[in-house]
């Protein structure tokens, strides 16, 4: 991966789960609200720093989750619109990308030729982001670590990044490993803005600029979801009839969950 995907990738991250779900339309029909008793209580900043503990908040953490996944989603697509000369990444015609994917994940991972700044900052930051997306969810360090290690080895090395590069040795170690232990110092940090009230010296903007910068995910949810609005789970099931160009008469079938 270059340095002008690898930039955009992070900016992607950044845009695609801060701002892009706040647009989403709400749907027509609700279903009670969920048992908001079965969730912790309070925050893990609320609780005493420990790298032990475990108190997951599972609602938090799959929120979290879903817009990861949905970000590294929503970034891929985005750079299979972009030409090969801005990805640097081979156009194989004569392999489908079931094929390509395959033919990469089957082979050893190799030694990527990127710039110290990619593979040893830009790399860790992302790994951190995951990290951080597990941490402030409750998950002790351990938990978070092998969260960040999932997410930056199967779901994008051997996952989706695998439909146009083989894995590389650098980011399936780098990624993870620098980036829990970033994760851990973004996650100190966060405790400390967050009990001078969200602020670095007097500026809330600058405080909530560093949330933003190093938990996206979090702060994403608690703007998506707020921190004390009802938790409800919403679905839509609609159909409608159609007619095919071949005469057909038929119907689609629309269904949608969010939560």
């Amino acid at each position: 991966m270059n340095t002008k995907i690898c930039f955009f990738k992070m900016a992607s991250i950044l845009i695609i789960s801060v701002a892009l779900p706040s647009w989403a339309k709400p749907i027509d029909m609700s279903l009670p609200p969920a048992t908001v008793s079965s969730l912790p209580t309070d925050s893990v900043y609320d609780r005493a720093y420990s790298l032990d503990e475990n108190k997951i908040d599972k609602r938090l953490l799959g929120r979290n989750t879903g817009l990861l996944v949905g970000a590294g989603i929503g970034t891929m697509g985005l750079l299979y619109l972009m030409p090969s000369s801005f990805t640097n990444w081979d156009d194989d015609d004569d392999d489908n990308p079931a094929q390509k994917w395959w033919k990469n994940v089957s082979r050893e991972p190799v030694w990527d030729k990127d710039d110290i700044f990619l593979n040893y900052i830009a790399h860790p930051y992302v790994g951190a982001i995951y990290y951080m997306g597990a941490r402030s969810a409750g998950v002790n360090a351990t938990g978070s670590f092998l969260y960040s290690f999932a997410l930056s080895t199967f779901f994008w090395e051997y996952g989706i990044e695998a439909f146009a590069e083989r894995p590389s040795i650098q980011d399936l170690i780098v990624t993870p490993v620098a980036g829990a232990a970033i994760g851990e110092l973004f996650y100190l940090a966060k405790r400390h803005i967050l009990e001078q009230g969200g602020c670095i010296g007097d500026s809330e903007i600058l405080g909530k600029a560093a949330l933003i910068a190093m938990d996206p995910m979090t702060e994403a949810t608690e703007l998506i979801w707020g921190k004390d609005k009802p938790m409800h789970e919403t679905l839509a099931l609609n159909s409608q009839p159609m007619l095919s160009k071949s005469g057909h008469l038929g119907y689609r079938l629309n269904f949608s969950f969010a939560f």
